[in-house]
C-alpha cells in the first residue's frame, strides 16, 4: 500500500500542497458524519472508562476523505489498519482519555469566559474584518454535525487537558550549541576514492561436491525451510453462482437511473497549468512578465521559483482542486491566462490548456449495466440470507460438508497450502473466493476445526475447516539441490569479491593510496563525488558504506559486502558544511523544539498508563477490520 502511494507522489494535491497527510484531531476533534456506531463494543479500556467502536468508527471517515483526496483511489478500512493508521488513531483516543483522566484528578477546570474566549479567538469564526462572524460559525458547527452546546461541552474537556500538555512542555527548547552541532552533523560531506568488484563480474566458480552441498544445506537451514501448510475444506457460494433474477422492469430500472443520475454523468475537465509564487508582489510580477509574452514555464521556474514537475497540473474535473482553484480555472476561457489568485497554499496564476467537456449517458445506453447490477445487488441479498441460515447451522455443531450439501455451497479440499496461497511446489492455488480472506481464516482456525460463515467485500460467503497442519521444516537435500546449487555459487561469487576487496585494501599503505594501487591493478576508482550522512537519490553507494566512511578518518581505507557486490574504499576529505544561516537556525531549532515537547509529551501519557490502565482488545479490532 505505502508502495502505491509513493507512485501516485505526481497527483494534483501532491504537486499543490507539497505535503504530507497528517493525521489529528486538530480543534474539532473527531468528525462526527457517516459511519453506523457500535456502541456497545468495547475497544479498549483505560482507567476503567470504555472506549468503544462507535468513537473509533467516527474517527475513520476524515481519515478516508483525507486520503481519498489527496491520492484520488479508493481507500478502505481495511487498508487504514494496514497502514498502521487504525492504531494511530485508537493511540489518540486512549491518550485523550489519559489526559481527560488526569486533569479530572487534579481538578483541573475551565470557566465560561475561557470557553467564549477560544471561540471567540479563533481565526476560522472570523470574517474579511477580522470580527467574530456569528454565520461562519454556524456553518462550522452544521458542517461537523455539531451544535453549540455540544461544542461548548467538547471545550471543557479540550481545554483543560490542552492546559495540562502546555504546563508539561511549556519552556522547553533546544540550545544553540546543540542545534550549531546537529546542523554539521547532518550536512557533514565526505570525499572517497572507491572501487567496486560487482558479483556478476565473478566466474568460473564451478560446480560444488557431494560433501561441499550436503555442508552447505546443513549450515543455511532457513533457506531451505518449507513454510507451515495446512490441508483445508472450502466451502463457499458467490452471487455468481445463483440462477439470475428475470427480467427487471422497466420502471424499475428507470427509477434507478434516476436516482444515480450522477454516476452516469462524466464532469468537465480542463487541463490545467499554474505558477505559483511565494507572495502577491511576485505573482503580480509573474502575471506582467506573461503578458508581456514570456513562456509560461519559464516565468514559473526562474521568477516564481517553481519546480518544473509542478506547473502541470493535468486534466482534472471542478472536485480534483482546491475550490479557491477550480472556480476559476472552471470560468477561464481557454488560454488565458488568470489573475493573481490566493489560497492557503500561495499566490496562483491559472491558465487552461485543453478542455473535455462534459457529457451524460442515456437511459438506453446505460440500461443494460443497470439491468446487470440490480440481479447482482438481488443475488447478493439471496446470498446473504443463505449465509445466515449455514451459520447457525453450523454453530448448532452441524459438519461442514453437510451444512454444504443442504445449502449448496461449492467445496473445495485442498490438500496443502501455505499462508502466500501456495501449494508445495510454490504454484498459486485458486480459491474459490476472496484468496486473502479464506487465508486468513486459515491461519487463524485450529486444526479439526470449522469457522463460522465469513462474508468477503464482494457479496460472498466462505467457511473453512483446516484438515490438517504441517509445521514448518527443512526439504531434505535431493528436493532442493537445484536451489542449493545455485545459492552456494552466489555464496561463492560474494566471498570471490570480499577477497578481492579485502586484497585491495590490504595493500594500501601510508604512502601508497588506494587509488594508486587501484591504478596498478588497472581497476577502476569511481569518479568522487560527494557522500551526504543521510540517503539521496543521487547516491549510488550502499548506506552501509556510507556508514562506515563516516566512521572513519581521512586515509582509513574500509570494505563493505552486499548482495550485487563487494567495494573498498579510503577517506580523502571530510567536507564540512557552509555556516548556518539565522533562518535555517530558527527552523532547525524550532523543529527540534517541537519534537522535544513532543517527547515529553509522549513519556507523559505513558507514565499515566502507569496510573491508569489501558486495556486493548485486539480480537475485537480484528473482528471490526
Amino acid at each position: 500500500m505505502m508502495q502505491w502511494i509513493r507512485g501516485r507522489a505526481g497527483s494534483i494535491i501532491v504537486k499543490i500542497l507539497f505535503g504530507l497527510l497528517i493525521i489529528s484531531f486538530g480543534f474539532w476533534g473527531i468528525y462526527t458524519r457517516s459511519a453506523p456506531p457500535t456502541a456497545d463494543t468495547v475497544v479498549a479500556t483505560v482507567g476503567g472508562v470504555d472506549i468503544r467502536a462507535d468513537a473509533l468508527q467516527r474517527a475513520l471517515p476524515p481519515v478516508l476523505e483525507r486520503l481519498r483526496a489527496q491520492y484520488g483511489a479508493s481507500i478502505d478500512e481495511r487498508q487504514l489498519k494496514q497502514l498502521g493508521i487504525l492504531d494511530r488513531l485508537l493511540d489518540q483516543l486512549i491518550e485523550r482519555s489519559l489526559l481527560d483522566q488526569e486533569a479530572q484528578r487534579l481538578g483541573l477546570e475551565v470557566s465560561d469566559e475561557a470557553i467564549r474566549g477560544a471561540i471567540y479567538d479563533n481565526p476560522a469564526f472570523r470574517g474579511p474584518d477580522g470580527k467574530f462572524d456569528r454565520s461562519l460559525f454556524a456553518q462550522a458547527l452544521a458542517l461537523n454535525g455539531m451544535s453549540e452546546d455540544q461544542l461548548v461541552a467538547r471545550l471543557r474537556h479540550d481545554i483543560p487537558r490542552s492546559d495540562l500538555l502546555q504546563a508539561i512542555t511549556a519552556g522547553i527548547g533546544v540550545p544553540r550549541p546543540v542545534v550549531d552541532a546537529l546542523y554539521r552533523y547532518r550536512n557533514e560531506k565526505r570525499l572517497a576514492d572507491i572501487v567496486v568488484f560487482p558479483v556478476a563480474a565473478v566466474s568460473d566458480i564451478g560446480t560444488p561436491s557431494e560433501a561441499d552441498l550436503t555442508k552447505f544445506h546443513d549450515s543455511h537451514p532457513e533457506m531451505f525451510r518449507a513454510p507451515e501448510y495446512r490441508g483445508i475444506t472450502v466451502a463457499a457460494l458467490s452471487p455468481a453462482d445463483l440462477e439470475p433474477a428475470g427480467d427487471i422492469p422497466e420502471d424499475t430500472l428507470k427509477k434507478e437511473y434516476d436516482q444515480r443520475k450522477d454516476e452516469f454523468e462524466t464532469p468537465e475537465r480542463r487541463e490545467i497549468q499554474q505558477i505559483l509564487a511565494p507572495s502577491e508582489e511576485k505573482a503580480k510580477e509573474a502575471e506582467a512578465a506573461v503578458a508581456s509574452g514570456k513562456e509560461w514555464h519559464e516565468v514559473a521556474t526562474t521568477l516564481a521559483g517553481q519546480d518544473r514537475d509542478t506547473v502541470d497540473l493535468g486534466l482534472l474535473n471542478r472536485e480534483e482542486i482546491p475550490h479557491e482553484l477550480g472556480d476559476v480555472a472552471f470560468d477561464l476561457p481557454l488560454n488565458q491566462p488568470s489573475p493573481p489568485i490566493k489560497s492557503p497554499l500561495g499566490w496562483h496564476l491559472l491558465r487552461v490548456v485543453k478542455i473535455e467537456p462534459g457529457a451524460t449517458q442515456s437511459f438506453d445506453a446505460v440500461k443494460p449495466q443497470i439491468a446487470a447490477e440490480l440481479k447482482l445487488q438481488d443475488a447478493a441479498d439471496r446470498v446473504a440470507k443463505i449465509g445466515n441460515e449455514a451459520d447457525d447451522a453450523l454453530a448448532g455443531g452441524a459438519a461442514l460438508t453437510d451444512v454444504a450439501a443442504k445449502y449448496r455451497l461449492k467445496t473445495m479440499t485442498v490438500a496443502a497450502i501455505d499462508e502466500n496461497g501456495h501449494d508445495p511446489q510454490d504454484n498459486p492455488i485458486t480459491l474459490p473466493v476472496a484468496s486473502d480472506e479464506v487465508l486468513k481464516s486459515v491461519f487463524a482456525t485450529n486444526q479439526g476445526e470449522t469457522s463460522r460463515i465469513i462474508d468477503t467485500k464482494d457479496g460472498a460467503i466462505f467457511a473453512i475447516n483446516v484438515d490438517k497442519v504441517t509445521p514448518p521444516e527443512v526439504r531434505p537435500l535431493a528436493e532442493v539441490k537445484d536451489k542449493a546449487i545455485a545459492e552456494w555459487q552466489a555464496e561463492q561469487k560474494k566471498e570471490s569479491a570480499t577477497k578481492e576487496a579485502e586484497a585491495l585494501a590490504a595493500a594500501v599503505t601510508p604512502d601508497v593510496t588506494l587509488a594508486k594501487v587501484a591504478g596498478d591493478k588497472r581497476l577502476t576508482v569511481l569518479p568522487p563525488a560527494p557522500l551526504s550522512r543521510g540517503e539521496q537519490k543521487d547516491q549510488t553507494v550502499p548506506p552501509a558504506l556510507v556508514a562506515k566512511l563516516f566512521a572513519a578518518k581521512p586515509g582509513d581505507v574500509v570494505t563493505v559486502t552486499e548482495a550485487t557486490g563487494a567495494y573498498s574504499a579510503q577517506l580523502k576529505e571530510i567536507q564540512p558544511p557552509e555556516a548556518m544561516s539565522e533562518e535555517a537556525a530558527t527552523g532547525l531549532s524550532d523543529q527540534l523544539a517541537g519534537e522535544a515537547r513532543a517527547g515529553v509529551a509522549g513519556q507523559f501519557t505513558e507514565a499515566l498508563r502507569q496510573r491508569f490502565r489501558v486495556e486493548i482488545q485486539r480480537e475485537v479490532l480484528d473482528r471490526m477490520f
